[in-house]
């Protein structure tokens, strides 16, 4: 037989059997390693836990004020307590700080420690003014009881 380009084709054809590509090709290892990691089981998902609402910052007081509250550029107590705060629009509830008011207390190992209550041009809600004013007419009657 004598071998011409149609014999050789056809000799191509009988070797290149897609049928035996297949069975060869499932039995063969893959020369890569594939790109993703196999999958695994899937991580429990994380606990929920509550997230307190945000507070702006001129609403953060803290919980308890012990320290003597004064003017940051006198560092003394204001004396007048009616021109602190005043109301932003005649109907609000929210109030703008006129002076810093800032805390000065001293901690367990003596050192002193000042603390941000209300910025100059702050806004607070009612709440957290009648709180100051509380705090500042209580300082000023112990003030004025111990003469000071």
């Amino acid at each position: 037989m004598t071998t011409t380009p149609r014999n050789r084709k056809a000799a191509a054809a009988e070797q290149t059997d897609p049928d035996s590509t297949v069975a060869k090709a499932s039995t063969l290892v893959p020369a890569a390693a594939p790109l993703e990691p196999p999958a695994g089981p899937e991580p429990d998902p994380a606990p929920e836990t509550e997230v307190p609402e945000r507070v702006p910052v001129a609403e953060a007081l803290p919980e308890a004020i012990d320290g003597l509250i004064v003017d940051s550029q006198t560092r003394r107590p204001p004396t007048d307590l009616t021109t602190l705060f005043e109301k932003i629009t005649p109907h609000g509830n929210t109030l703008l700080s006129t002076i810093r008011l800032v805390e000065n207390r001293t901690d367990e190992y003596g050192r002193t420690r000042t603390t941000l209550l209300a910025a100059q041009g702050a806004h607070l809600s009612e709440t957290v003014v009648e709180l100051l004013l509380q705090r500042l007419r209580d300082q000023a009657s112990v003030h004025h009881a111990v003469g000071e």
